[in-house]
């Protein structure tokens, strides 16, 4: 090869933006990147109405889940429902009166109904309905269907605030 021919193809680096690439692309990546991760950060610093701060356990009245557990149900992975969901729940249960002794709580859960030799059940998703007695010494336990609400399991507890 002599001195004057020109270098063969493979040691030819071009150098700068590939073909067809323009500076406004890189204007327009840095823009998206930006817009990207401040949405991104504002999303992950401002919940949805505060509801993962709730503690829903503490609504439950004392006794509860040993009170259930004893009659062969148990839940886990409680979180709080948006008001349609409750409202729709609540239309499902049979009329408590308006003196029932508190508020019903609804709440998202699984749940698991024992089988008789101590086998433990398959969790099913349900939305979990407290309502308490009108003489305030207990209250019914309902597990219902969260998309069609019906009644899955229910329980009544007696003697518990």
């Amino acid at each position: 090869m002599s001195p004057d021919a020109a270098p063969a193809p493979d040691y030819i680096h071009r150098t700068g933006a590939p073909p067809g690439f323009k500076t406004r692309h890189i204007w327009i990546g840095a823009v998206i990147f930006i817009v990207w991760f401040g949405v991104l950060g504002f999303v992950l610093t401002h919940g949805r109405n505060e509801a993962s701060s709730v503690d829903v356990y503490s609504e439950l009245p004392s006794g509860f889940t040993g009170s259930l557990e004893a009659q062969g149900l148990t839940y886990q992975g409680l979180s709080p429902v948006d008001p349609t969901t409750q409202q729709q729940a609540l239309a499902h249960v049979p009329s408590t009166g308006t003196d029932n002794g508190g508020k019903p709580l609804v709440f998202r859960t699984s749940y698991t109904k024992s089988h008789g030799s101590g086998q433990p059940g398959v969790a099913t998703p349900a939305l979990m309905i407290v309502v308490p007695h009108t003489n305030g010494t207990g209250f019914h336990v309902d597990f219902v269907d969260p998309t069609s609400y019906q009644e899955l399991a229910s329980a009544d507890i007696t003697g518990s605030g």
